[in-house]
């Protein structure tokens, strides 16, 4: 039998060693050489010893050459580096409590949800399976270019630390970009970034609950309510504890409900009001249950079962993409973490050098 190249023997040595340190939650992975790790520092346009800040729960530093090197594993190209600098910037925002995210037993992932120009020029998957990668270099390595960060410098792992009682297959990479052309406000738009600049918006969510439109026609407020059951199931952390939620529409479900009269706001309203449930159908009266819920507003009456619960903080706090195939109508929900952080912090993208 011919033996085989040098180079590929060097690369299989690489992978077992990846394996016997650790350096991977199971998928194999790229060698971080020196040449490629500069690379993608020099395309960062900043300094290989900047540090972001420490990655909890094992508070490794997270500066630009070891986020290079997780994401030269990951196979991440060096473009993307401006944005997975402006997501772990954001992830470690204290209100996020990436701490709390990284070894909680609740179900949920930092979901980066890419906007802007910077899209099309990285080739960002925005049709379908877009909450899969889309078959996208980018969209696939920048989610797992952030899990090596958070499993190499966080030391985020099963069993101790992490308590995860399920898991979430986001976890091995969790990343969708939002199509850029639709008659709504862009993601980060409607959070306070100019309409042209790129951004991304992190979010720790469950994987995604699909909602399609059986049984119901045209009436916007049937297609809502549709969307708004899928929000409010009792098991949902989001149910119980309110804090914020992810709703994807699909391009042609966003142009039905623009035309209808349903703007980006006015959908935020609808789904808040909507997706609320009786506090009877929530709280159990069992002895052992708790008397009342902390979290929950003072305009709740929590003795009287009809009362009405919001799922969410505000309509604010339902965020909504556009992303998907443009084909038939569909949406998404992505639960959130409810009101123990994970919560949604969107960063501008900053121009790199490479």
């Amino acid at each position: 039998m011919t033996p085989l190249p040098r180079g590929l023997r060097d690369l299989d040595a690489w992978v077992e060693l990846a394996y016997a340190e650790g350096l991977t939650d199971g998928l194999p992975v790229l060698p971080p050489t020196r040449r490629a790790v500069d690379q993608l520092v020099a395309a960062s346009g900043r300094l290989a010893d900047e540090c972001l800040g420490g990655i909890p729960p094992r508070g490794g530093l997270a500066t630009v050459e070891v986020v290079a090197a997780n994401a030269v594993m990951a196979g991440c190209p060096p473009e993307c580096m401006p944005v997975l600098l402006a997501a772990i910037e954001a992830l470690l925002e204290p209100r996020f409590n990436l701490n709390g995210v990284q070894v909680t037993t609740h179900g949920c992932w930092p979901l980066l949800i890419v906007s802007g120009p910077i899209v099309e020029q990285l080739g960002m998957a925005t049709a379908e399976s877009v909450f899969s990668g889309g078959g996208s270099r980018a969209s696939a390595t920048l989610g797992r270019a952030l899990r090596l960060v958070l499993w190499n410098a966080g030391g985020a792992f099963p069993g101790e630390p992490v308590k995860e009682v399920f898991g979430h297959p986001g976890r091995y990479a969790y990343c969708v970009a939002e199509h850029r052309v639709h008659p709504w406000s862009s993601l980060h738009e409607s959070r306070g970034l100019a309409r042209e600049s790129s951004a991304v918006t992190v979010f720790a969510c469950e994987a995604p609950h699909s909602v399609a439109f059986w049984g119901v026609g045209a009436d916007p407020e049937e297609r809502l309510a549709s969307v708004a059951d899928a929000m409010r199931t009792r098991g949902s952390n989001n149910t119980h504890t309110m804090g914020e939620l992810l709703v994807a529409f699909s391009p042609s479900e966003t142009r039905h409900l623009h035309a209808s009269g349903y703007s980006r706001e006015r959908v935020q309203e609808r789904l808040f009001e909507l997706s609320k449930r009786r506090v009877g159908e929530i709280r159990s009266r069992a002895a052992d249950a708790p008397a009342t819920y902390e979290w929950w507003p003072a305009s709740v009456d929590q003795s009287n079962d009809d009362a009405l619960v919001p799922i969410v903080e505000s309509p604010e706090a339902i965020h909504l993409i556009v992303a998907g195939a443009d084909s038939i109508p569909w949406a998404a929900v992505c639960p959130g973490w409810g009101h123990l952080g994970g919560f949604a912090i969107t960063r501008a993208v900053r121009d790199g050098e490479g």
